[in-house]
């Protein structure tokens, strides 16, 4: 007999986008994020812009700070302070002025030679490759060449200052390409080349996982926000176009590192991967040019919708107002919570906002 499979699908249309200065390798926007300060790329020329997709323009353009390209880009989770990394080994420390401007609150040009233990005056052997600020802005993450991993304070008087190294297995000692801390702030993850994913304890600074289901470079370690459906969830993206559902509380008790999911379809490096809405609906983005929507509450997970561009794609962010989501799932109507807009950073300078125009449906009819 046959079986028809209704799928809901999500709709999303492209309604504006802001373009960059002029064309050129240099305006690629490697890095994203949508606060309720605002919309702030980070390019490979290593300017940090402000964006106003009211006007659809740029608002402000910060040059001073980095002359080589963004590689992290991070926020506090009081949206007061955001933490940018260049390809140098540059850190800057920015806040929010009232007028809803960035400005610059420290900086470090290297954390190289910096004091940094276990042993008395050890200095941090390598440069800053990779950062990422604490949700709660005491300190920041930095990695690089070894995957060498450490914690320094983040108060812009002290800044770069007290650093603190972070034991792991250097069995699968490689280099870092992306940290990121979970929203409660006690677990840091550190991807690698390798595709090896580290996660530490802060609390304690020891090692809780060391996961290696990736066989080539990790390029993004994100977590899902808590008080959602599928809080308590970990998304790593891999150049072996696939992306990997960890559960955290199952790595936290020890219980399991293996993956719950591993939804494909990409056809390049998976860049980035975010939670919308009530975190059921992942958006992943890729250098196959496509942004690619997921949903968690089928099985195996199901790419509910795709939006392709002409370039590759670096990131991609929710509105954050769709971030006030809840633990409920009441089953496919939960859709509608991903998010009504997203924002997608690309190869061509381009940042473009998609909004929701609700869901359709898919059949298909198996044997």
């Amino acid at each position: 007999g046959r079986v028809l499979l209704v799928f809901v699908m999500l709709q999303y249309l492209e309604e504006c986008e802001i373009a960059p200065p002029s064309a050129g390798e240099e305006h690629a926007v490697w890095q994203l994020v949508w606060t309720k300060q605002g919309i702030v790329a980070g390019r490979a020329s290593g300017a940090v812009d402000v964006l106003d997709f009211d006007k659809l323009e740029t608002k402000q353009s910060c040059t001073e700070e980095h002359s080589l390209g963004i590689v992290s880009l991070s926020q506090s989770a009081d949206d007061r302070y955001l933490l940018t990394n260049s390809m140098d080994g540059a850190i800057t420390l920015w806040q929010w002025t009232k007028e809803g401007r960035l400005e610059q609150a420290a900086q470090r040009a290297s954390i190289k030679g910096v004091p940094c233990g276990p042993e008395p005056n050890e200095p941090y052997p390598v440069q800053a490759w990779v950062s990422a600020l604490h949700p709660d802005a005491h300190v920041f993450a930095v990695s690089g060449e070894n995957a060498c991993v450490a914690l320094f304070s983040a108060h812009p008087d002290t800044f770069g200052e007290h650093g603190q190294r972070l034991s792991f297995d250097t069995s699968y000692a490689s280099y870092a390409t992306c940290l990121a801390f979970n929203y409660e702030g006690d677990l840091l993850a550190m991807g690698t080349n390798t595709g090896v994913v580290f996660i530490w304890d802060i609390h304690t600074g020891e090692q809780v996982a060391c996961l290696t289901e990736h066989a080539q470079p990790v390029r993004t370690v994100t977590f899902a926000r808590p008080n959602v459906s599928y809080s308590d969830h970990m998304f790593v993206g891999s150049d072996d176009r696939t992306i990997t559902v960890h559960d955290v509380q199952a790595i936290r008790s020890h219980v399991s590192e293996t993956a719950v999911a591993a939804p494909q379809g990409h056809r390049g490096w998976v860049l980035d991967v975010q939670a919308g809405g009530n975190g059921r609906v992942i958006a992943s983005t890729c250098s196959d040019h496509v942004v690619r929507l997921w949903d968690l509450g089928t099985s195996p997970i199901e790419c509910i919708m795709t939006q392709t561009q002409k370039t590759p794609i670096w990131g991609v962010a929710w509105h954050p107002d769709s971030m006030e989501g809840t633990k409920e799932d009441m089953g496919s109507s939960t859709l509608m919570a991903a998010g009504h807009r997203f924002i997608t950073g690309s190869d061509d300078g381009h940042v473009r906002m998609y909004r929701s125009a609700g869901t359709g449906t898919r059949a298909d009819e198996v044997v």
